[in-house]
C-alpha cells in the first residue's frame, strides 16, 4: 500500500511544485521585471501586461477545486476587464473602471493568498512549499500594490515622493511602478523615506502592510518549519 500511494504523492508534490513556480515567475515579473521594462513599454503598458499575466497564472494553477476556481475566475476576469476597459473608454467611467479592477483584483489576490496557504498547511509539508511560502510574501506586496494604487487612483497625492516641486504632482496619481516598489519597502520594513504616505488612509494601510509582513514571516514561515521537524520526528 504505502509503495503505491509514494507514487502519487510524488506525482502530486511535482504538480504542486510546478504550479507555484510558474506563480512565482509571474508574481516576480510583477514586481521585478515591469519597473525594468517600464521604459521600454511604457509605465502603464507594463504594469497591465504583467498585471494581467499574474492574474492568468494565479486563476489557472492555483485553485483545483470547481468551485474556488469558479470564485477566482470572475474575481480575476472582473479585474483583467476593469484594466483594460479603464484604457478605452477613459474620462470619469475609465477612472472607476479601474478603481473597480483594483478593487476585484484585491479581493482576486487575497481569494489566492488563501488557496496558496490552504494548500500548504492541509497537505504533507514538503520542499515544494517553499515555493508557495515565496508566492505568498510577494501576493502580500502585490495586494497592499494594488491598494496604494487604487487610494492614490482615487484620490491623487495620497502619496508623495520626497523632494518633489512640481505643484501639479497633487493633481496627478503616482506611477504605479512607484507604487509597486514603495509596497514592498514597506513590507519588508526597509522604510527609505523617499515615498511617504500623505492621508490617513495611506497612512494606515502602509502600517498595516508592515505588520502583516512580520506576522507572515514570524507566525507562516516558523510554523512550516515546526511542521517538517514534527514530521522528521514522527518518521
Amino acid at each position: 500500500m504505502n509503495e503505491q500511494a509514494d507514487p502519487q504523492e510524488a506525482s502530486d508534490g511535482t504538480e504542486r511544485r510546478w504550479c507555484f513556480a510558474v506563480v512565482l515567475a509571474a508574481s516576480l515579473l510583477l514586481a521585478v521585471a515591469q519597473p525594468l521594462m517600464s521604459g521600454l513599454l511604457g509605465e502603464q503598458n507594463s504594469f497591465d501586461l504583467f498585471f494581467s499575466l499574474l492574474i492568468a497564472a494565479v486563476m489557472l494553477l492555483i485553485f483545483d477545486e470547481r468551485k474556488h476556481r469558479r470564485t477566482a475566475f470572475w474575481l480575476g476576469f472582473g479585474a483583467f476587464l476593469g484594466t483594460w476597459v479603464s484604457r478605452v473608454l477613459g474620462g470619469f467611467v475609465g477612472w472607476l473602471s479601474l478603481i473597480a479592477a483594483y478593487s476585484l483584483a484585491v479581493c482576486f489576490f487575497v481569494y489566492a493568498l488563501y488557496g496558496i496557504l490552504r494548500a500548504i498547511l492541509t497537505k504533507r509539508a514538503s520542499g515544494d512549499a517553499i515555493f508557495g511560502l515565496i508566492c505568498g510574501y510577494l501576493l502580500l506586496g502585490i495586494i497592499w500594490s494594488v491598494l496604494y494604487c487604487a487610494v492614490e487612483t482615487a484620490s491623487p497625492g495620497s502619496f508623495a515622493a520626497a523632494g518633489a516641486k512640481d505643484v501639479n504632482a497633487a493633481t496627478e496619481p503616482m506611477d504605479r511602478g512607484v507604487l509597486n516598489y514603495y509596497s514592498f519597502i514597506t513590507l519588508a520594513t526597509v522604510g527609505y523615506g523617499d515615498v511617504t504616505p500623505t492621508t490617513p488612509l495611506a497612512r494606515t494601510l502602509a502600517w498595516t502592510e508592515a505588520i502583516t509582513g512580520q506576522f507572515y514571516l514570524a507566525v507562516l514561515v516558523a510554523g512550516l518549519v515546526g511542521l517538517k521537524v514534527s514530521q522528521a520526528m514522527r518518521k
